[in-house]
């Protein structure tokens, strides 16, 4: 494993070590709401707790970055640990013996080449990776970070770190059906009691599964969870000409901004006028809503092998060009993508780490836990 990939696999480590060893004094920082929704959800105050282990770990991490961090890009977070600035100032941090892996122990070089690349990466919203092995529950965890974010969006309605809707995106039908558990599930399981009905007569769910489904959200309303493939909410090139009647009638708000973006996006120069692409409906109901949350299941089947080429790909027709496109079109309307939450078995493609990587926990994590707990019940 090169130094690079130990820096970055040791950089979140270290945010886990990090926020382990000063929890106290960070939870102190967080909305009193957000402490008594961890504390439901944690089995060392609530031993009825539902969620697993590793979902509360990365749930925890989850509100870490938000609330205490205020949404940095990885790339900032990075760059002030790297740094010793902000929160990481004077903390003479470890991973612990167990792992031997000193976080100040690189090079400038080091850092310097795992800054550029996280930069490299970088888009116009913060971005984060959830890495969970197959079976512990991305999905459940997804919906207690959706409706954590709707409860304090309720609570705190002009706090802009908080999502007051929801676009989750899965790859496929499958996943796509397995998503509807968001809208099914016990909340009681992971929201204190008294809060539920609060969700319960706000909360709207949308499902875009077929090509011809329109989006019924109103203009400007909060609490959205809509959810669909990439391909129902997609850009399209078009290939037809517009009828006189449809130059008659076109819309002319984004023809100003649509070269800006696509030269920002792409780098390159070229004139693309709205009548080139299809925003289709449900794009442009979406850009009707307010500080939106985007949420990408099951990520890792939207990456390829190759990690520069598929990770995020920015050609014209991928779910980061819509996502990139959707945040622009947000900014200029006064509001804003807070944050894409990307949900995934490994914090790996190939050989290579995932940029962006907040919180892990891999099958060698489980499989090792498992057999300690196994080792347990026998004594």
């Amino acid at each position: 494993m090169s130094n690079n990939m130990n820096l970055q696999t040791s950089f979140f480590q270290a945010l886990k070590f990090f926020y382990d060893t000063n929890k106290k004094i960070i939870k102190r920082s967080y909305k009193d709401l957000t402490k008594k929704y961890l504390d439901y959800n944690d089995k060392d105050c609530n031993p009825d707790a539902f969620l697993r282990k590793p979902q509360f770990e990365a749930l925890e991490m989850y509100i870490f970055i938000k609330e205490f961090l205020n949404n940095q890009s990885v790339s900032e977070i990075f760059k002030d640990w790297m740094e010793k600035k902000g929160c990481f100032k004077n903390s003479e941090l470890s991973i612990g013996q167990d792992n031997q892996i000193d976080i100040f122990e690189y090079s400038t070089k080091e850092y310097k080449e795992v800054y550029e690349m996280l930069i490299k990466y970088k888009e116009v919203y913060s971005n984060y990776i959830f890495a969970l092995t197959m079976g512990l529950g991305k999905t459940i965890l997804m919906a207690t970070c959706i409706f954590y974010e709707f409860l304090l969006a309720n609570k705190y309605p002009n706090d802009p770190r908080f999502c007051h809707n929801a676009l989750v995106f899965s790859p496929d039908k499958t996943v796509l059906h397995s998503l509807k558990e968001i809208q099914t599930f016990d909340k009681s399981k992971v929201i204190p009691n008294e809060y539920v009905r609060i969700l319960d007569s706000n909360i709207k769910f949308h499902f875009l599964e077929e090509a011809g489904t329109t989006l019924n959200t109103l203009d400007d309303s909060d609490f959205n969870i809509i959810i669909s493939n990439n391909q129902k909410i997609i850009l399209r090139k078009k290939h037809t000409e517009d009828t006189p009647i449809q130059l008659l009638f076109n819309d002319n708000d984004r023809k100003s901004d649509i070269d800006d973006i696509f030269s920002e996006l792409y780098g390159v120069e070229q004139h693309m006028e709205e009548g080139d692409l299809i925003f289709n409906q449900r794009f442009e109901k979406i850009t009707r809503l307010s500080q939106l949350g985007i949420y990408v299941d099951e990520a890792h089947h939207l990456f390829g092998k190759q990690l520069d080429k598929d990770l995020y790909d920015k050609s014209k027709s991928s779910l980061r060009t819509t996502i990139n496109i959707l945040a622009n079109r947000l900014n200029q309307k006064g509001s804003r993508v807070v944050a894409c939450y990307n949900y995934t078995g490994t914090p790996y493609v190939g050989n290579n780490i995932l940029p962006e990587v907040i919180y892990s926990y891999g099958l060698r994590e489980s499989i090792a836990n498992f057999l300690a707990y196994i080792w347990r019940k026998k004594i």
